[in-house]
C-alpha cells in the first residue's frame, strides 16, 4: 500500500486495535478499492443531485458544502469541514443515491475515492469492517447536523415554551389510547422498513414500553443511556441547545407513530443529539441497541442498524438545511421545493406532495397546501408521511400567517355584509372582535398602557405604516394593520369602544376600500392619495370646518378619534414622515380640550410570520400647554418638526421593544 492508503487504514483501525479478530485481509481488500484523487482549490468534488457513484475521504484540505436553492441563483453555504478524513458522498449508501450537496474544495485537497457499488459488495462480505468504516461517517453526519441546528437557532431563536406547546387546539387528548403492538409499529416505521421480519422480531424482543405525561421530559440532550426511542402514540417536541447558549430552542414536533425521536449508545451516536419532551401524553418504545443487547452477536444486523442511523441523520440534516433556507431567507416555497427535489425519484409521480410548491405561491391557495399535508400525514407510504411532517414543521409560521390572513378575510366580509339596519357602532364592535381574533395569532407587544387617559373622548395619533403585500385581500384591498390594532387591541379593550378613525377618501376605483370604511362610520378626508377634486379656497375651508364640527362632536360625546398626522404611510425604517397640523388644530378647536395621546408603532409592515409587532404609548399632552397660539404659523411649523423628531425616538423605542420580545420568545 502507498502512504495515503496506509494512513487511511491506520486511521480506521486505531479504534479497533484491541479487537481480537485479525482484520488484516479485510483492510487489504478495502485498500485495493481506494483510488487517490487530488483536487485544486475551488474545484468540485460532488455536484448536488448528481448520481452518487463515489464515496470520498479527504485526507487533508478544507471543504465547503453548498445547496442550490433556485435555478440561476448562487449556491448557499450550509457547512464547512477541515478535519482529516472527512467523508463526502455518503448519500450513495441509500436511495435515491444522489449527492445531497455540492462539495467544493476551499483549499487543495488530497482524497481517497471508493466506488459505492464495489464498497457495498465488500461490506456485505465483511460486516464488521462495515461497522468500523461507517461509525466515523455517522459521527460526522450528526456533527454536521449539530452545526446546522446551531446556525438555525441564530435565525429562529424560539425558546422552549411549554405553555404554548401544551395549549395546542383542535386535538383530542390521548390519555387512554392503547399503543399499537410492537411489531405493527416497527413494520410501519420508516426507520425499520429495510429490516427483514426475523431481524424485526429480534429487535422487538428488546422493547421496553414507557408512558410519559405531557410536559414530561423523555431524554435530555447529552444523555448517554443507550437506547433507540420510537414514538408509539402522542406527540413530542425536539429541542436543541447550542454549546454557546444557556437554554434550549425549539426545533420541531414529531407525531408520526414509528418515528425515531431519540437515540444514544449506538455506533457513531454516543449521546442524545437533542432533548425530547412530551407535548401530548405519549407512549414511547425503547429498543436496546444491537451492540448492547441479546442480538449484539449478529454483525450483519448491527451493520444494518448503523446504515439506518446514517439514513436517519441524513434525513434530519436535510430537513434542518431546508428549514434554514426557509427561516434565513423567508423563502418557504424554495425550501419545500429543495426538500422535495431530493426525494422526487422516490415519490410516486402521482403523489399530491408535488403540488405543494405551487400551492404556496399565493395566499389564496396556501390553505390547500395544508389540506394536502394533512392527508399525506396519514399516507400508507412512510416517505410521504415523513416528508409531510417535515414540511408541516417548516411551514409552522406560514400556517399561523395563513390563519391570520383568513381572519382578515372574515373581518372584511363580516363588515361589508352587515345588515343595513345594524348601527355603525355595532359594526365597529363586530370589527373589533374580529381583529382581536386575528391579532391573537401574531406576536405583538404593547408598552405604556399606564399612559392611557382614564376616560374616552381624546385624540390618538400614530405613525402610519405601509401594508405588506402578503396581506392583500382578493379584491386588492389591504386592511391597515396598525390602525386596526390601535382600535381593537388598545382602545376597545380599555374603553369598550374602538373609536372613530380618520381615513383617506378612497379613489373611485377602490370600491372595497370605501365600502368597508363607510360601513364602519369612520370619517373620510381627502389626501393627495385620493381622487383629485376641483374646489375653491372657500369650499376647502367649508369642508375643513365641517370636518372639525363632526369630529369635535364625537370628542365631546366621549368618543375617541384615531388618526395619523402624516396623511400617508411609510416603512418602519423611514417612519415617521412629515406631520401635518390637522390633528393639533382639531384639538385646539374643541372645548373642553382633549388630550393628544401619541402611539408609536413598529413592524406592522412586515410579514407577520417573521416579526413581532410593537406599540409604545407615550404620555398624553394638550396642544395649549406645549404650543400656545395655534395660529402662529412659524411656531406651529417648529412644533410639528419637534414632534416628528420626538416620534423618531418613539419608533426606535418600539423597534427595540419588538427585538427584545423576539429574543425572549
Amino acid at each position: 500500500m502507498d502512504d495515503i492508503r496506509e494512513e487511511f487504514i491506520a486511521h480506521l483501525a486505531a479504534p479497533a486495535a484491541a479487537a481480537e479478530t485479525d482484520r488484516r485481509p479485510a483492510w487489504e481488500r478495502l485498500a485495493i478499492l481506494a483510488e487517490e484523487q487530488d483536487f485544486e482549490a475551488e474545484q468540485l468534488i460532488t455536484r448536488q443531485f448528481a448520481h452518487a457513484a463515489h464515496l470520498f475521504f479527504v485526507a487533508d484540505g478544507a471543504l465547503r458544502f453548498r445547496i442550490r436553492i433556485e435555478e440561476g441563483n448562487e449556491d448557499l453555504d450550509v457547512g464547512h469541514r477541515e478535519s482529516p478524513w472527512s467523508a463526502v458522498g455518503w448519500s450513495g449508501f441509500g436511495v435515491p443515491r444522489r449527492y445531497a450537496t455540492s462539495v467544493v474544495c476551499a483549499s487543495p485537497c488530497r482524497t481517497l475515492r471508493f466506488d459505492h457499488a464495489a464498497l457495498s459488495a465488500l461490506l456485505a462480505d465483511e460486516p464488521e469492517l462495515g461497522l468500523t468504516l461507517l461509525r466515523p461517517i455517522v459521527e460526522q453526519c450528526f456533527a454536521r447536523l449539530a452545526w446546522m441546528r446551531s446556525r438555525l437557532t441564530t435565525y429562529s431563536r424560539v425558546p422552549v415554551n411549554f405553555a404554548h406547546a401544551l395549549k395546542d387546539e383542535g386535538e383530542e387528548e390521548t390519555y387512554n389510547r392503547a399503543p399499537p403492538p410492537v411489531m405493527d409499529l416497527l413494520r410501519r416505521s420508516a426507520f425499520f422498513e429495510v429490516f427483514e421480519e426475523p431481524r424485526l422480531r429480534a429487535l422487538g424482543e428488546t422493547v421496553e414500553s414507557r408512558y410519559f405525561c405531557r410536559g414530561e421530559p423523555i431524554v435530555e440532550q447529552g444523555d448517554a443511556a443507550p437506547g433507540l426511542w420510537v414514538l408509539a402514540t402522542g406527540r413530542v417536541a425536539l429541542n436543541y441547545r447550542p454549546s454557546s447558549a444557556r437554554r434550549a430552542f425549539a426545533l420541531r414536533v414529531l407525531s408520526d407513530p414509528g418515528a425515531v425521536v431519540a437515540l444514544a449508545g449506538l455506533p457513531g451516536v454516543e449521546r442524545q443529539p437533542a432533548s425530547v419532551v412530551a407535548v401530548r401524553d405519549c407512549t414511547v418504545y425503547r429498543i436496546t441497541p444491537p451492540a448492547a443487547g441479546p442480538v449484539g452477536g449478529d454483525p450483519a444486523l448491527a451493520l444494518a442498524m448503523v446504515r439506518r442511523l446514517l439514513w436517519l441523520g441524513s434525513t434530519h440534516l436535510r430537513a434542518a438545511r431546508a428549514l434554514f433556507i426557509s427561516r434565513r431567507f423567508e423563502k418557504e416555497k424554495l425550501a419545500i421545493s429543495n426538500l422535495l427535489e431530493q426525494s422526487c425519484t422516490q415519490l410516486s409521480v402521482h403523489s399530491p406532495l408535488h403540488v405543494l410548491p405551487h400551492l404556496l405561491q399565493h395566499p389564496l391557495t396556501v390553505g390547500d397546501a395544508f389540506t394536502v399535508l394533512g392527508q399525506m400525514k396519514t399516507s400508507a407510504d412512510a416517505l410521504e408521511r415523513g416528508l409531510a411532517e417535515t414540511c408541516e414543521d417548516m411551514l409552522g409560521e406560514v400556517k399561523r400567517e395563513h390563519d391570520f390572513f383568513e381572519a382578515l378575510r372574515r373581518v372584511y366580509h363580516a363588515v361589508v355584509t352587515a345588515p343595513p339596519q345594524m348601527p355603525a357602532a355595532d359594526v365597529r364592535k363586530l370589527c373589533a372582535r374580529g381583529f382581536q381574533d386575528a391579532f391573537r395569532r401574531i406576536r405583538h407587544v404593547v408598552e405604556g398602557e399606564r399612559n392611557l387617559p382614564d376616560t374616552a373622548g381624546h385624540i390618538f395619533i400614530f405613525n402610519h405604516l405601509k401594508n405588506h403585500e402578503h396581506n392583500t385581500l382578493p379584491n386588492n384591498f389591504q386592511l391597515t394593520l396598525d390602525s386596526h390594532f390601535v382600535s381593537a387591541m388598545i382602545l376597545d379593550r380599555r374603553y369598550g369602544d374602538s373609536g372613530i378613525r380618520v381615513v383617506r377618501k378612497s379613489r373611485g376605483t377602490e370600491y372595497g376600500h370605501q365600502e368597508y370604511y363607510d360601513r364602519l362610520g369612520h370619517l373620510s378626508v381627502y389626501t393627495h392619495e385620493s381622487d383629485r377634486i376641483e374646489e375653491t379656497a372657500e369650499e376647502r375651508r367649508t369642508r375643513r370646518n365641517e370636518f372639525f364640527e363632526t369630529a369635535g362632536g364625537y370628542l365631546k360625546s366621549g368618543t375617541n378619534l384615531i388618526l395619523s398626522p402624516e396623511g400617508t404611510s411609510y416603512w418602519t425604517e423611514d417612519s415617521p414622515g412629515p406631520f401635518k397640523p390637522g390633528a393639533f388644530r382639531l384639538a385646539a378647536s374643541v372645548e373642553p380640550e382633549p388630550w393628544i395621546v401619541p402611539l408609536a408603532v413598529a413592524n406592522f409592515d412586515r410579514r407577520i410570520h417573521s416579526t413581532v409587532c410593537a406599540v409604545v404609548i407615550k404620555r398624553p399632552f394638550k396642544v395649549s400647554e406645549v404650543l400656545g397660539d395655534i395660529g402662529d404659523r412659524d411656531r406651529l411649523a417648529r412644533f410639528l418638526s419637534n414632534v416628528r423628531t420626538a416620534y423618531r425616538s418613539y419608533v426606535e423605542e418600539a423597534r427595540r421593544l419588538a427585538r427584545a420580545a423576539a429574543a425572549s420568545g
